[in-house]
C-alpha cells in the first residue's frame, strides 16, 4: 500500500482531505493510500514523517515545512500554493475582500491533473493570492480578482512544478473539485509503476 503524508498548517479542512483520500482507495483499492497526517509546526523537514509516495501540503497558516524529500510528487492547497511559489520567486498580494465562495477559474489548456481547458468551479477561502509565478513553473489555471488597492488583477489559480508536483488555490477537498485530487493520485500511481519498471 501506498503512503500518502499529509503536513497539516493548522487547517480547517483537514479531515475533509483525509475523506477525499478514503473515497479514493474505497473506488480504487489496488492504488489505495495509507494516510499519515503530520501537524506541520511538530516537523521541521519532511523526511522527518518518514517514508511517502506523496506529499501534500495543506492550506491554513504557519511556516511551511522544509522540503528535503527527493522524487516525491507533491500537492499544495490555498496557503501552501501562496508559500511555494512565493519561495520559488513568484508574487503574493493582498486582495480587498476574504473570498469565501465557489468560485470558476479559468483552466488554460487540457490537462492531465486538472482535466479540461475551460471553466471550472472550485471552493475558495482566501485573501492573499499568487499573482506571478515562478519562472520554471507553469501556468494552468487562473481567475480575476480585485487587489488591496482596488486594481483588477489576474490571480494564478494553478502551478505544475517541474518534478510534477501541482499547487492550487482553491480547495479541491471542499467536493466541487475533487477530480484534480483523483487525477493526481492516479498520476502519481502511473509515475511510480514507470520507475519500477526501468
Amino acid at each position: 500500500m501506498r503512503t500518502a503524508v499529509i503536513f497539516n498548517y493548522n487547517s480547517k479542512f483537514i479531515s475533509h482531505i483525509v475523506k477525499t483520500i478514503n473515497r479514493y482507495n474505497f473506488l480504487y483499492p489496488k492504488k489505495a493510500f495509507s494516510i499519515y497526517v503530520c501537524d506541520a509546526k511538530d516537523f521541521s523537514k519532511e523526511s522527518l514523517a518518514g517514508p511517502a509516495d506523496i506529499i501534500i501540503h495543506s492550506g491554513g497558516d504557519g511556516r511551511p515545512v522544509i522540503e528535503d524529500v527527493k522524487g516525491v510528487p507533491r500537492f499544495y492547497i490555498c496557503h501552501s500554493h501562496q508559500w511555494k511559489a512565493k519561495t520559488e520567486g513568484g508574487r503574493v498580494v493582498r486582495l480587498k475582500d476574504y473570498i469565501r465562495r465557489v468560485q470558476t477559474i479559468d483552466v488554460l489548456g487540457n490537462d492531465e491533473i486538472l482535466g479540461k481547458k475551460g471553466k471550472m468551479p472550485i471552493m475558495q477561502y482566501h485573501r492573499l493570492a499568487v499573482t506571478n509565478s515562478p519562472r520554471y513553473a507553469k501556468i494552468l489555471a487562473t481567475s480575476r480578482a480585485i487587489d488591496k488597492d482596488g486594481e483588477e488583477i489576474e490571480v494564478i489559480e494553478a502551478l505544475k512544478y517541474p518534478n510534477e508536483s501541482v499547487s492550487v488555490q482553491g480547495h479541491p477537498e471542499e467536493g466541487a473539485a475533487a477530480h484534480i485530487f483523483y487525477n493526481f493520485f492516479d498520476k502519481a500511481d502511473r509515475e511510480s509503476k514507470e520507475k519500477q519498471n526501468t
